[in-house]
């Protein structure tokens, strides 16, 4: 009988390991992920991480603000459950609990060639737009904390 489990357990598994896949696979789900979510916040803060990642403006140049999200991605992809959505009319919607953020703001110009950041850490409940990619719903965009 276990032998006859084990293929059916491999092939859920890799149904489920392929959807994930697809999921993430999608540019607006990659870019999200690279703008806001860190498993730690690394010795170089804000500094390290946005010049890293390679995080700018729609012009090239240092973005004012930037936050992160303290965590995994499947963390975060939970908060995009339909019982979390707080407006009906957008595709926002709001973590049920407090998250631990990294805020990042910038000190001195947009146009310098290494951006500066001044960085807080706190714990917030988030608000993100998340979209149908796939048939999952996926987080796109990060709007805000409160």
């Amino acid at each position: 009988m276990q032998v006859l489990n084990f293929p059916l357990t491999s092939i859920f598994l890799l149904v489920a390991l392929s959807g994930t896949v697809l999921c993430i696979a999608d540019g607006r789900v990659q870019n999200f992920q690279n703008q806001h979510i860190i498993s730690t916040i690394p010795p170089g803060g804000c500094d390290d991480l946005i010049a890293n990642r390679n995080i700018r403006d729609n012009n090239g140049n240092c973005k004012r603000k930037n936050t992160f999200i303290i965590g995994n991605f499947n963390q975060v992809r939970t908060i995009c459950d339909p019982s979390n959505r707080i407006n009906v009319n957008r595709n926002l919607y709001e973590s049920p609990y407090d998250m631990h953020i990294l805020y990042c703001k910038l000190l001195g110009k947009t146009t310098d060639t290494h951006c500066t950041y001044k960085q807080i850490q706190m714990k917030r409940r988030i608000v993100i737009a998340c979209d149908k990619i796939n048939n999952f719903l996926q987080p796109v965009h990060f709007e805000c904390c409160s």
